[in-house]
């Protein structure tokens, strides 16, 4: 059973029966019937049942049923005598959280050591190996935490006749390879941030060009990303100290797989992981912030952090660096978090594809291309938002409403446009929000 994720040992021997398959348990008094070796996975209900003299008991059955492990999939408190009685009865008391389903589905393939769990270990190994910038001792630890195997500091490993052993070989062999090559390896450390960089601000066909080259530096470009980006008084003087220590602390954090490089006078922190967390794992993307916040900043230094909601893919990694710079445009506040409701977001998205820019830019040509265009597009923006209300748009960009109506005038000039229309009015109402983002 090493190796599989979100299981937390709470007491008794973790190298006790072997285990021989995986049960499902709703109700406590099957426990005593279950077949020996297997895992006995509680459901919540009948975990939260299991509570106090009632989990001695169950460790008593599963005990004389000869089971291997007893799983609670709810939060039980184990006192000292139920410790004692796991070990005594040679039970691994596991605890674990999540999906029920996906639990007893890689508890089976752990148990099995079947080809497909091999592989996915294999997998999430290589992308450790590949990313612990050529540090031999990084590269065990990585290979041995995605295989749940023990893994040497000389990449040795117990030998084992099966699929996970042989999946086991080759990712060991890889990381041999990549430990020879000495320090040569040590620059795809920058060579992953200067292509992360180059991912976030190329023309979007190009960045889709560097997605394979990615991948292959170990960037998991293809997962759910937020983005936290940090902002300073004075970027590129502070930067690659706050960058230094940004990535030692992420280093230490568990769960999400961390890039870190520097583009568009920002430090880009990306969070990423396997599957969309929800709203929890933006919280969990906000206390990460806060942390980075609270760590990185040398003496006297004053950071601000934006942070995106959760994208997947690389376009996506694009529209999650767009929301944090947004993020922190609209907020003074230390720590800035993107907005999830509301028309904005739709346009982020939209707006992160190439094609989508170059209509925008089109469509407000004339007034791009004039000496105060940002206040013009600023009045236009207000004036449609407003629904043509020339007094509330003043109110806003803080004119008279005067030099609005002539201003207005001279914008429906310049883009040969009728405000009338409700679809040009649309149009523009997007194209200056999208422009503003």
């Amino acid at each position: 059973m090493d190796g599989v994720d979100g299981l937390r040992h709470l007491a008794g021997p973790m190298s006790g029966r072997r285990a021989t398959g995986v049960r499902l348990v709703e109700d406590l008094r099957r426990i005593v019937s279950q077949p020996g070796g297997a895992v006995l996975v509680l459901t919540s209900a009948a975990a939260r049942e299991a509570a106090g003299y009632r989990l001695e008991v169950a460790l008593r059955d599963a005990g004389a049923a000869g089971a291997a492990a007893l799983v609670l999939t709810a939060p039980v408190e184990v006192g000292r005598g139920a410790a004692a009685l796991a070990e005594r009865a040679g039970i691994a008391l596991l605890a674990a959280e999540g999906d029920l389903a996906e639990l007893v589905v890689a508890l089976d393939r752990a148990i099995a050591g079947d080809a497909a769990d091999a592989l996915v270990r294999a997998d999430k190994a290589v992308r450790g190996v590949l990313g612990a910038g050529g540090v031999p001792a990084r590269m065990a630890e990585a290979a041995g935490a995605a295989l749940g195997v023990e893994v040497g500091a000389d990449f040795s490993a117990p030998e084992r006749d099966d699929h996970l052993g042989r999946a086991t070989r080759i990712v060991l062999r890889l990381a041999e390879l990549a430990a020879a090559a000495g320090p040569a390896e040590e620059p795809p450390a920058r060579s992953r941030a200067q292509v992360l960089t180059e991912l976030l601000i190329a023309p979007e066909k190009q960045a889709q060009e560097l997605a394979p080259r990615a991948r292959t530096l170990g960037l998991p470009v293809d997962g759910w990303h937020v983005v936290l980006r940090v902002e300073g008084p004075e970027p590129y003087a502070l930067l690659d100290t706050v960058a230094a220590r940004a990535g030692r602390v992420v280093r230490d954090l568990v769960g999400p797989e961390w890039s870190v490089a520097m583009a568009d006078g920002a430090l880009i922190v990306v969070r990423t992981t396997p599957r969309d967390q929800g709203r929890a794992g933006l919280r969990a993307a906000a206390a990460d912030a806060a942390l980075l916040l609270e760590r990185v900043p040398p003496a006297g230094a004053r950071l601000r952090c934006g942070v995106s909601t959760a994208h997947q893919g690389l376009l996506g990694l694009r529209t999650s660096a767009s929301e944090a710079r947004t993020a922190l445009r609209r907020s003074p506040a230390a720590l800035a978090t993107y907005d999830l409701a509301g028309l904005d977001r739709m346009l982020e998205e939209w707006y992160s594809s190439d094609a989508a820019q170059q209509a925008v830019r089109e469509l407000l040509q004339p007034i791009l291309e004039q000496k105060r265009a940002g206040l013009l597009l600023d009045i236009l923006r207000a004036y449609l938002d407003h629904h043509g209300s020339p007094a509330k748009a003043a109110e806003e960009v803080r004119m008279h409403r005067n030099a609005v109506s002539r201003n207005i005038r001279r914008i429906e000039t310049l883009l040969q446009a009728d405000l009338d229309d409700p679809q040009q009015r649309l149009a523009l109402q997007l194209a200056c929000r999208a422009a503003r983002i």
